[in-house]
């Protein structure tokens, strides 16, 4: 039992519940219900998370009305056909200790009316800046149904077995755009002064009692600051919360940030410090006597026992950080802090679910996401194998874990004299090192598994032959592709890695020539060397300068880069590189220009496989597999997927 921790397992009454320890697993999307109810999925994901050891579980914003379907997936919460999979559900969690709250909401705005196949409804005819459709100002009848809906989805999930309800009232949804005097310009009871604005609320709060009674943990999720023009303020919502408490039918205040206008405060990306939203709780929390939660990147138990020590709030929301290791409360617990998998913050699998390149939820570290019940199924292996892994960056390091972990004897092999591969190479840039927790963790994990590492170590299929393996994994990843462009093999040309590694001196006026994957790579090395004062251009061909990059992260990026005074140049390919001059055009006119006086040009435009060890092996081992970038180049997720798989098979 570790030592460290006064606060975070300390037990306590919320409501009518009382929580074994502080730790919170919030409301988040996953995609994982089965035509609108909850199905196995679903519970073998929460019931994870409460077998690691959390105190609270909430599930995602159920939307209460069918004119809340912001995307596809969703709880059905205004149908009875709910109440089954709520009641499995309960059970799964709740045999476990922890306790569940359902969130309940109604996006407004927030939402597109080709899903929902009706106007979509907020309080004024104020488009949301995200998604840009006009909706219709809601009539004063529309307003009561919505509020029956509240309280019959309240009603459900009590006799669905919940311990709880939350009310969701932030984040740009239909109560926050009631709330907020920027998106509610309505001139009847319901706009106008705070108490006209709140009335949809008090009414709800009203109606959710009459359906759950006084016995039923009743809490409201709000936005400490909406962080927008004329939005609400740190201060105003003081007094909001004051208000609430005062109603004597709010049992708790979960205090989150921001709207959807900007949505990188809601979950911030690794640009965000750890726990920067804690002093809104802590601001909230100084004006009411009720239980107060917070949020933001709190990825760490220290950190969380931090902020409970020093009163900031009573509850910690560690939502993405029990996404990459479920287990965290039982480690922390147990003092196995270095056993946590750690969330690095990158968002490239938890964040904009239901999206084209994110259909279900998932964690860039931890591919069991969404697929627990396989995890669960992973036995140790009935005949121990030598198994060589030829790679030691993200894919290898997994493989060799998994393989390692069911009892196989493993052997890695890593060519230079460092882990990691091209995750250690891009942790040099300071604004990318969170990454490196990803690293220390899998090569810890490596060593207490006894995985038998060499480094400095350039295979050869000889060398692989001569250790008579029963399996070879092969890890290999890719090198830097430089396009066929004339006089790219000049002096003044860099790739990304060399700029990295710093083995070649880069120049004060830089261009960047990025591929047309769409990927971080060119963005963030501009960010790179604008920090070490030069002057920067990034050219794509592509209408966006790093199109694939995660949503709110590239939001975040894009407003660095700017104030930093990165050129960004869409829609432009490079003819020929001449020196210190480039010649580019327009991909679609074909109009030539010159970039004169370039003193470096850096090539950013992507990796090729480097599976030259993989066909030389093949037909000559028993069992050879190709996992990561060496199979094609594309991101860490994909790399940790297929070595966790490749691990579990063997």
């Amino acid at each position: 039992m570790s030592t460290q921790f006064h606060y975070l397992f300390e037990p306590i009454r919320v409501g009518s519940v009382t929580l074994k320890n502080r730790i919170v697993s919030t409301a988040h999307s996953t995609r994982f219900t089965e035509d609108g109810v909850v199905g196995d999925r679903f519970c073998d994901y929460h019931e994870a998370r409460a077998k690691g050891g959390v105190g609270l579980i909430i599930t995602e914003a159920q939307p209460v009305h069918p004119s809340s379907v912001p995307r596809m997936g969703m709880i059905h919460n205004w149908n009875d056909r709910v109440i089954p999979g709520f009641k499995n559900l309960a059970k799964a969690v709740q045999k476990h200790g922890a306790k569940l709250f359902g969130q309940i909401s109604h996006h407004g705005r927030q939402m597109s009316s080709s899903i929902t196949q009706r106007s979509i409804l907020a309080p004024s005819a104020l488009p949301c800046p995200l998604k840009r459709e006009v909706p219709k100002e809601m009539e004063i009848e529309e307003i009561q149904e919505i509020v029956d809906h509240f309280g019959k989805a309240a009603g459900r999930l009590k006799e669905g077995g919940f311990d709880g309800v939350e009310v969701m009232v932030g984040h740009g949804y239909l109560l926050n755009e009631f709330l907020s005097p920027a998106m509610n310009k309505r001139e009847d009871e319901y706009g106008g002064s705070l108490g006209n604005r709140l009335r949809i609320i008090f009414e709800i709060l009203n109606n959710v009692r009459k359906n759950v009674g006084n016995d039923f943990t009743c809490g409201i999720r709000m936005s400490g600051d909406e962080f927008i023009k004329e939005g609400l303020t740190l201060e105003e919502m003081k007094e909001v919360a004051r208000l609430l408490e005062g109603t004597g039918q709010v049992d708790y205040l979960n205090v989150s940030a921001g709207n959807y206008a900007v949505p990188h405060f809601i979950v911030p990306p690794w640009y965000v410090p750890p726990g920067a939203f804690v002093y809104l709780s802590a601001g909230i929390k100084g004006e009411v006597n009720l239980p107060v939660g917070c949020i933001g990147r709190i990825n760490d138990p220290l950190l969380a026992e931090k902020i409970l020590e020093s009163h900031q709030a009573d509850l910690v929301g560690m939502c993405r950080a029990l996404i990459a290791d479920p287990e965290l409360p039982k480690k922390a617990l147990e003092g196995r802090l270095e056993d946590i998998r750690p969330c690095i913050g990158c968002r490239q699998m938890c964040s904009g679910v239901g999206t084209a390149t994110t259909l279900f939820l998932g964690c860039t570290v931890n591919p069991s996401v969404g697929y627990e019940r396989e995890k669960e199924a992973l036995k140790p292996t009935e005949k121990k194998k030598k198994v060589l892994v030829i790679g030691g960056g993200p894919a290898g390091l997994e493989a060799s874990r998994m393989a390692a972990s069911r009892g196989h004897e493993v052997i890695l092999f890593e060519r230079n004299k460092e882990l990691g591969g091209q995750v250690e190479l891009f942790t040099r840039d300071p604004m990318r090192a969170e990454f490196g927790g990803l690293i220390r963790f899998l090569v810890k994990q490596n060593e207490k598994l006894g995985v038998d590492v060499r480094l400095g170590k350039e295979v050869t299929p000889e060398m692989v032959i001569e250790e008579k393996p029963d399996a070879v994994v092969l890890a290999t990843g890719s090198i830097p592709w430089r396009p066929p462009i004339p006089g790219i093999e000049g002096e003044r040309v860099l790739d990304s890695w060399q700029v990295l590694k710093k083995e070649k001196e880069v120049g004060a006026n830089v261009l960047i020539i990025a591929g047309r994957e769409g990927h971080q790579a060119p963005v963030s090395l501009a960010e790179f060397l604008k920090d070490q004062d030069k002057k920067v251009q990034v050219l794509s061909e592509l209408s966006v300068v790093g199109a694939d990059i995660e949503t709110n992260t590239f939001r975040m990026l894009y407003q660095r880069l700017f104030e930093k005074g990165v050129v960004l140049r869409p829609f432009t390919g490079v003819k020929e590189i001449k020196d210190r001059k480039v010649i580019v055009y327009n991909v679609f006119t074909k109009h030539e220009e010159e970039i004169d006086e370039v003193d470096t040009v850096v090539i950013a435009a992507g990796n090729r496989s480097n599976h030259q060890l993989y066909k030389s092996l093949k037909g000559k081992v028993k069992e050879l597999y190709s996992i990561g970038d060496c199979v094609s180049p594309r991101k860490v997720s994909d790399a940790i997927l297929e070595g966790n798989r490749i691990g579990g098979f063997i």
